[in-house]
């Protein structure tokens, strides 16, 4: 968010934007920032009338999260509610349905959660495919090991796709190692992460970085040039 960004003195170039239901009156936000925009279990017809609503209001350049973190079960496309093969076929034609909107320039993200496997599934078993998706996508927060990021990176390298980070922040500790540790990896080339988004909101995850001194400390340090 700008309102982020300004309090810790860096640049911001995107805003996340979530649409949980009712998208057939989806209003994009009045921004010239670039959107992250999360949905949840879309129809193509829903998928449609969100792409042509993002290219009328200037943002044909969005990157779009289809039904993301649905390797847990606290979402209600997670896994308790679909198959894999089920999460794939939704995705799928909901990415087709953006992709056929005139005019736009959509990107797709692919968006799990890190380190979660449920029974019988795992992290990757979702993967709708490399023509179906822009960029892999981690959410990770400090109460998940960092062990679990270098796995989802060389997933991602093995399809060849970029990654971004999409919310990550702290958990109700004020935790400078983690933010270190994500810089250390978003700051690495070798990694091709292009975007990061820190989660800064003091609700259920209680996350609001402000919070956090020598957190917010490290990621003015880490962070002042993105």
């Amino acid at each position: 968010m700008t309102s982020l960004a300004s309090q810790l003195g860096v640049s911001a170039n995107v805003m996340t934007v979530y649409a949980w239901d009712n998208y057939t009156v989806f209003t994009p936000p009045t921004t010239s920032m670039r959107l992250l925009l999360a949905v949840g279990e879309v129809t193509p017809a829903e998928a449609t009338t969100i792409g042509e609503s993002l290219v009328a209001s200037g943002h044909a350049n969005t990157m779009i999260r289809i039904m993301w973190e649905m390797n847990g079960n606290w979402m209600q496309w997670g896994t308790q509610s679909l198959s894999a093969a089920q999460y794939i076929s939704i995705y799928q034609a909901a990415e087709q349905a953006f992709a056929a909107v005139p005019g736009n320039q959509f990107q797709y993200i692919w968006n799990i959660n890190a380190g979660t496997a449920e029974p019988g599934r795992t992290e990757f078993d979702t993967y709708p495919g490399d023509a179906y998706v822009s960029q892999v996508g981690i959410d990770f927060y400090d109460y998940n090991d960092d062990d679990t990021i270098p796995p989802i990176l060389a997933f991602a390298a093995a399809h060849g796709k970029p990654v971004s980070f999409d919310e990550w922040g702290l958990n109700g500790t004020d935790n400078p190692g983690f933010i270190d540790y994500v810089a250390s990896v978003v700051n690495n080339p070798a990694n091709h992460v292009v975007l990061q988004a820190y989660f800064s909101f003091d609700g259920n995850i209680n996350s609001l970085i402000s919070d956090f001194p020598a957190a917010e400390a490290e990621y003015r340090k880490d962070f002042a040039g993105c």
